[in-house]
């Protein structure tokens, strides 16, 4: 399934839903060099917060928009400065699998300091009253950042939070993203959002034969979260809704045509699945 193009079809379709009065921020913890949700946000007319500490130039370009502000560091559990572990995948440098963990997959040798904010610090600076989505994808620091909303005030918590899981291999292989350390850190931001009151949830995957999965995570077993994670999976991201339930047909046809992947996908899931 092509993941990302997926979930920026969903997210462009049903925060408008969410909060049609756009009272609340949009905020993209790891932009990325591809793939800008911060700049989705911004057109659908939300005020976009873009966290990215490698910012390329199309992001650059794109803060000039008046509702969209880049911030140049790290969403962290401390504030202050750590190291940032500079990605490298297939042996080239790539920015876009750099972490603060330096047991990631996709963490190289080569690193950098860059200045860190914690989740309350963020809102505290940015003056955030409301947030309307936190969308994450920050190598395997995904925990570190979603078990912070445990002790922020609850009418801070986001409508929607979205987060990356898995990553590298397929999950058969209990490596890279699936490595027992990152697995559980998945795991236990979904059992922290299910104590949070989130529910209705969609689970795309990377897998060229998978479809959106849709669930329910108040309705869950903590024990049977596993359970949601097809065997083949790769990698993908996670969509999970606070107050609010889109209609099962109306997710099915936003993401139909997002099941199909072409030869170029295919044979990246292959090679991360060997």
């Amino acid at each position: 399934m092509r993941v990302e193009p997926c979930c920026q079809a969903l997210l462009a379709q049903l925060l408008p839903e969410v909060d049609p009065q756009r009272q609340g921020v949009c905020i993209d913890v790891g932009v990325g060099t591809f793939a800008f949700y911060c700049q989705i946000f911004a057109e659908l007319n939300f005020t976009s917060l873009a966290i990215e500490p490698l910012p390329v130039k199309a992001l650059k370009k794109l803060a000039e928009r008046p509702n969209l502000t880049l911030l140049p560091v790290c969403l962290s559990d401390q504030n202050g400065e750590q190291t940032l572990y500079i990605g490298k995948f297939a042996g080239i440098f790539n920015s876009n699998f750099s972490s603060l963990s330096p047991q990631w997959f996709g963490a190289s040798s080569q690193a950098k300091k860059v200045k860190t904010l914690t989740l309350q610090s963020l809102i505290d600076q940015e003056k955030i009253d409301k947030i309307t989505c936190l969308k994450l994808d920050i190598e395997g620091w995904e925990w570190a950042v979603i078990k912070q909303l445990e002790n922020i005030e609850s009418y801070l918590l986001p409508a929607v939070v979205m987060f990356e899981y898995g990553g590298g291999v397929n999950r058969g292989q209990n490596q890279k993203g699936w490595a027992p350390e990152f697995f559980e850190n998945t795991l236990n931001i979904l059992k922290s959002l299910k104590t949070l009151g989130y529910g209705s949830g969609i689970l795309l995957d990377f897998a060229p034969d998978c479809q959106e999965i849709t669930f329910d995570l108040s309705q869950l077993q903590t024990s049977e979260l596993d359970k949601l994670f097809p065997p083949q999976s790769v990698y993908g991201n996670i969509i999970l809704f606070r107050n609010y339930q889109p209609k099962a047909n109306q997710l099915s046809q936003i993401c139909e045509p997002y099941y199909r992947v072409n030869i170029l996908e295919r044979l990246v899931n292959t090679l991360v699945s060997r």
